[in-house]
């Protein structure tokens, strides 16, 4: 029979526990200095007792004691088999074979018995099958089941712990899963993946990169990896990695999105949120959107703006025809077929022509005067200050204000001294050029005050003029009998003679120049100018005055003699007479207006009448002033089709500034720049003009800018140094063309502000 391996004593507590543990397990015992029965435990250290006496055995003398009261002794783990101890108090008497001690002797004595017993004192144990409380602290209950103990002595102890994280075999907390490495115990991750935070690592082991966040983040911004490093035999977790902030504005990416400064942006893309910007068209939410009130002649295609004369919807509302005898210019409603005002203006008026803005020039041959009319009341300007418009607005001599207090009369302006004017055509930029007979002089005119910027002697005396596409004067020189060309850029002046009698003067959709009198009317090509470039169209109806053209390709004249207007076909080739229209007065006049109707203004008759060039027939006629003479474009309508075929397009920019509610104010808001993507083929242009104000009405009140015209300005347009002040910014843009195969394309619109 092997006999059980003794251990010997240790100094540390948790060795001693694990090898107590061992010891019992082999039932090894400790030789007691008295007789030793095989049932006794080994011998604790610090007076500890014996752990867990397994066989019987009869103690004939003293022991070194299973429980040592006076040292606060251990726990026995099963029941003592003895009989009574008479000893000292700390020896132990096995009276007896059934467990029971019989402790007479003193305090500290043990009873062992089958049931608890109580403690007479201090220390002393009681030895039972089921726990029994401690009396006082350091004591044990000796049960078959473990009970809590006040002492370190009695903690459960790791068998083997090598990481010392107390987890292992035997171990309170539980079993190790890697009993090498102190940072894992209960789960433990794959170590075989480099960079694992809490595995071991080399002490040569470089640092690895590493991102916990969104991987969509790393590389945009201001997000960076960060690194595991090996410090101190392990992988640390990942450090210095930087995340997403919320975006503010400082031209960084904060919140990693790829984008900068988005959303905490003012709308002109600054920090500046006192700016404000507002676009149309590319590259906005703002699409185009034109009907007849903010645009005439445009078209989109591919989502821009482009020249269309098939939406050309003109608001050519009156027409103006002048009263020589009377000093007066009638102003005619086209729609009512009703004269709506009549002006005093300078003395014998005959050539009328409106300008783009629907406004008329008047040149009278009397006394040289040059007169400037408005269409609408809004526009005009209370001169006498009283807070009310004094104009003209009803029909009839009565209706006539005295000479130079009609407000709507803007002024009379004698640019050439006191002489004969009898030639007026307004030019592409809203400027007149007007002919003076006796100094043969053109003189172009700005709108403002009627001042001459510009003058060309023409050495010819000019009977009327009309302005083409391109921009040449065309001058119907009745002086010399000839056909006069003037390019004002180098006031070169060429001379082409008539082949027929000459009397008014117009130009066709084509370029073409018409003129007419004597029964005839002839055409000059202006694409082939010389002695071939004339076709004589006869056959009109008797005489020969004004001459009138239409966008879809006919020619209207005169036929004083016959009190008729003849209608020609200018789309053939030669042209032929299609109609002679009856139902006019001696007409010395025609024009056309806004909705393709034909007027003739009729010295005889001292009226003017509305013809239906479909039907060929007269629709209306209404009085105006004694035997009125004009037969120039007295309704615009030749300006806006052929000398400056235009698209136009008109739009308001808000501020995005309300009234404060406290003070009622309206803070002051100046505009900073307008900016336009556009494509301008060479022979095409862009202009604008801007007025501002602080509501609707104020805004139709507001003078407009100057025109400016791209190129050769360029994109964004400084609106900072014009002192344009306002919540509301009124942007009018036209589209021009030189060539008709050409157009010009606006892709967007866009103005900025800022707060003041």
């Amino acid at each position: 029979m092997l006999l059980p391996i003794c251990l010997p004593w240790a100094t540390d507590r948790r060795v001693q526990a694990a090898l107590a543990a061992m010891v019992v397990a082999l039932g090894c015992s400790n030789p007691d200095s008295g007789t030793g029965g095989s049932g006794a435990g080994p011998l604790l250290p610090n007076g500890g007792g014996n752990l867990g006496g397994g066989l019987p055995t009869t103690d004939g003398g003293s022991s070194t004691a299973s429980v040592d009261a006076s040292k606060g002794g251990g726990a026995d783990t099963g029941t003592s088999q003895g009989g009574a101890d008479t000893a000292p108090a700390g020896t132990d008497q096995d009276a007896a074979q059934t467990g029971t001690d019989q402790d007479a002797a003193q305090a500290g004595a043990d009873q062992d018995a089958a049931a608890p017993d109580p403690d007479a004192g201090p220390g002393t144990d009681q030895d039972a099958a089921t726990p029994d409380p401690d009396a006082d602290p350091g004591t044990d209950q000796d049960t078959g089941t473990p009970a809590p103990d006040a002492s370190p002595d009695a903690a459960q102890v790791c068998i083997e712990d090598l990481d010392g994280d107390d987890y292992g075999p035997g171990c309170p907390k539980g079993e190790d899963c890697d009993d090498t490495n102190p940072n894992f115990n209960v789960t433990c991750p794959d170590c075989k993946k480099a960079g694992t935070p809490g595995c071991s690592c080399a002490a040569s082991s470089k640092p690895l990169s590493c991102y916990s966040g969104d991987p969509s983040w790393l590389g945009k911004g201001q997000c960076l990896a960060g690194q595991h490093q090996c410090k101190d035999g392990f992988w640390t977790q990942c450090q210095n990695e930087v995340f997403p902030d919320p975006e503010k504005c400082d031209a960084k990416d904060n919140d990693c999105d790829g984008l900068t400064d988005e959303g905490v942006k003012s709308s002109c893309g600054t920090c500046d949120l006192t700016c404000n910007e507002q676009k149309i068209g590319a590259g906005s939410t703002n699409e185009w959107n034109l009907n007849s009130e903010n645009s005439t002649g445009l078209g989109i295609s591919n989502g821009n703006l482009v020249l269309d004369q098939t939406q050309i919807s003109l608001n050519l509302k009156f027409i103006w025809v002048a009263n020589s005898p009377n000093n007066t210019v009638s102003k005619v409603d086209c729609k009512t077929i009703k004269e709506v005002g009549r002006f005093a203006v300078c003395k014998d008026p005959s050539r009328t022509s409106v300008d783009l803005d629907g406004n008329v020039w008047v040149g009278c041959r009397g006394d040289g005067g040059v007169a400037k009319i408005m269409a609408e009341t809004k526009n005009c300007v209370d001169k006498n200050g009283n807070g009310v418009i004094e104009t003209s607005s009803g029909a009839g001599a009565g209706a006539v204000l005295p000479a130079g207090t009609d407000e709507c009369v803007k002024f009379i302006s004698y640019p050439d001294g006191a002489t004969i004017a009898r030639a007026a055509g307004v030019d592409k930029d809203n400027h007149v050029w007007i002919g003076f007979w006796n100094s043969k002089n053109l003189h172009r005119l700005e709108p403002l005050q009627g001042k001459s910027v510009d003058s060309v002697n023409i050495g010819c005396s000019p009977y009327g003029l009309v302005i083409d596409q391109k921009g040449i004067i065309w001058v119907q020189g009745a002086g010399c009998g000839q056909l006069i060309r003037v390019d004002p850029a180098t006031k070169n002046v060429t001379k082409y003679p008539y082949k027929a009698g000459a009397y008014g003067i117009n130009v066709d959709k084509f370029g073409n120049i018409w003129v007419a009198s004597g029964g005839s009317a002839s055409r000059f090509d202006t694409s082939n100018p010389g002695p071939n470039a004339w076709t004589v169209v006869s056959g009109i109806a008797g005489g020969g005055r004004g001459v009138a053209t239409s966008n879809d390709g006919y020619v209207y004249t005169a036929a004083d003699g016959s009190s008729m207007v003849t209608k020609i076909n200018a789309n053939n080739n030669p042209p032929n007479v299609e109609a002679k229209i009856a139902g006019a007065q001696y007409p010395v006049g025609v024009a056309l207006d806004y909705d393709g109707f034909v007027w003739a203004v009729n010295q005889g008759g001292s009226s003017t009448t509305k013809f239906d060039p479909k039907t060929n027939s007269a629709v209306g006629t209404v009085a105006v002033g004694s035997s009125p003479y004009t037969y120039s474009d007295m309704t615009g309508y030749t300006l806006n089709y052929f000398t400056a075929p235009k698209g136009q397009y008109t739009t308001v920019f808000f501020g995005g500034v309300t009234v404060n509610p406290i003070t009622q104010n309206i803070p002051k808001q100046i505009w900073q720049s307008v900016s336009a993507e556009a494509d301008l083929p060479e022979g095409t242009a862009l202009r604008m003009r801007f007025r501002a104000a602080n509501s609707k009405d104020l805004l139709e009140k507001a003078a407009w800018s100057e025109p400016v015209e791209f190129p050769p300005d360029k994109f964004p347009y400084n609106l900072a140094t014009k002192n344009i002040v306002g919540n509301l910014l009124q942007v009018e843009v036209q589209l021009t063309t030189k060539d008709k195969k050409l157009t010009p394309v606006l892709k967007s619109l866009s103005a900025k502000s800022k707060l003041m």
